[in-house]
């Protein structure tokens, strides 16, 4: 065994499982100012377009919750929320006109709090997707976010007759004073009927989320929250990990210290009961159950794909660009980047000038991340077809996770197995750049 084989070992051995989320590769906090401001027309020209995913960034909400540090403000003037939107308007008359010959695979709506606009509003973003951008959003897997005191009838009517496959729901407890623990208001007598509602729709896509970790949380609340979430038949459940966050207002009570941490029993309990009643595990966090007849997945790759993002801190990117607004956390660094997207003209959307480049070296580890994390899991193959590099000579420490049980190799492909999806926050940042890394310990959050 190498010595980055030791050294990755000791890391799993010894490090707490639960490090932060690794949603995508690199972290915004990873982002700085281009040193020129990049032409989008010449940066999308050699891009492979046929296949494109869009995201849509809403950043409002009626609240904030405790623990949320997405790029958010809560109850946002209403002419805030129409001049946001007509710029989203304009930001997309610019992608159509820079990317010349594109189609999107699949777009999500999300947020902060998507379902915080009204139903004119609604109607008016879809109105950009499907005249401005050309979508067949009847045919086009899309996702969109809801929140239990934004979402109405009227509203999921509006959804259900534009097509949408999948609607997303943050629950995070049914217990009332964990809901409130973390500054969610949510009683039983009005989530019971909501939830019933949403499934008359029959949204090919219901997914709900849960956390777990929250103060006060024990065993058999969760296993409660848990058992009252099965009873509505999700297509889909994410069962995420408190992580408290600078800013956030969970921090600001708590710091960054929980008193018992019980995340790795409750994730046990949260796997072995959702395993129990049908559902297979994808990722860490994500669990499905199968239908018959779902269409699960579009031709859209992350791995190899690009994406357009549409609004504030969306996120946009070709082969080795990536590229967005800043970041931020805290309400008036928020609130200052907003009020200068809705500011921006023409000329300003057809340049990026925040983001990163990457370099060869991180857009194998991009690979190697959004792969291994995932059910599916890497495969040998078609790395060495896209890199030209053995995926075992560049990261030496897939041996390891093979030899601790943590993951198993059939046919070229590693994935995941056991106990090796509850590693997958500690192996994600294990696989994080030097470069990178730097630049996220620099960061300074605000």
């Amino acid at each position: 065994m190498t010595d980055v084989g030791i050294s990755f070992r000791g890391y799993l051995e010894e490090s707490n499982r639960f490090q932060s989320y690794l949603y995508s590769y690199p972290h915004k906090t990873a982002y700085r100012p281009f040193e020129q401001k990049l032409d989008l027309k010449t940066l999308w020209a050699p891009e492979k377009k046929s296949s494109l995913y869009l995201y849509t960034h809403i950043p409002f909400c009626r609240m904030k919750c405790a623990f949320c540090n997405l790029f958010t403000v809560s109850n946002p003037q209403e002419d805030l929320v129409s001049l946001y939107l007509k710029k989203v308007q304009l930001e997309a008359e610019v992608a159509r006109d820079t990317l010349g010959e594109f189609s999107f695979a699949g777009y999500a709506i999300g947020g902060g709090t998507p379902s915080h606009l009204e139903v004119s509003q609604l109607e008016q973003l879809f109105s950009v997707y499907t005249n401005t951008l050309g979508l067949d959003l009847k045919n086009t897997p899309g996702s969109f976010e809801i929140s239990p005191d934004t979402i109405n009838d009227e509203k999921l009517s509006c959804l259900s007759q534009h097509g949408v496959q999948r609607i997303s729901i943050g629950i995070q407890s049914f217990i009332d004073a964990e809901a409130r623990s973390v500054g969610r208001v949510q009683p039983e007598a009005v989530m019971e009927p909501l939830l019933e509602k949403i499934n008359s729709y029959q949204f090919p896509i219901f997914n709900l989320d849960l956390i777990y970790g929250i103060p006060g949380q024990t065993p058999e609340t969760w296993l409660a929250s848990l058992k009252k979430a099965v009873q509505f038949q999700p297509t889909e459940i994410f069962l995420y990990p408190l992580y408290v966050r600078p800013l956030t207002t969970l921090f600001k009570k708590r710091g960054n210290i929980q008193a018992e941490d019980m995340r790795s029993i409750l994730y046990r309990i949260g796997r072995e009961f959702l395993q129990a009643h049908g559902y297979v595990q994808d990722s860490m966090r994500l669990f499905r159950r199968p239908v018959a007849g779902l269409r699960e997945s579009s031709e859209y790759s992350c791995q190899e794909d690009g994406m357009i993002g549409l609004g504030t801190n969306a996120r946009s990117y070709t082969t080795d660009v990536h590229y967005s607004t800043e970041y931020a956390v805290s309400k008036p660094n928020v609130a200052a980047i907003i009020n200068d997207y809705v500011a921006k003209e023409r000329p300003d959307f057809m340049t990026a000038s925040y983001g990163i480049r990457l370099s060869e070296d991180d857009r194998k580890r991009r690979y190697l991340i959004k792969s291994l994390l995932k059910f599916e899991g890497l495969d040998a193959a078609h790395y060495q077809s896209l890199f030209s590099t053995s995926a075992h000579s560049d990261f030496p420490e897939l041996s390891t996770l093979v030899e601790m049980g943590l993951a198993q190799e059939t046919a070229g492909r590693l994935q995941l197995h056991g106990d090796g999806m509850a590693y997958s926050d500690l192996i994600g940042h294990w696989f994080i750049s030097p470069a990178v890394r730097n630049k996220m310990q620099e960061y300074v959050p605000r």
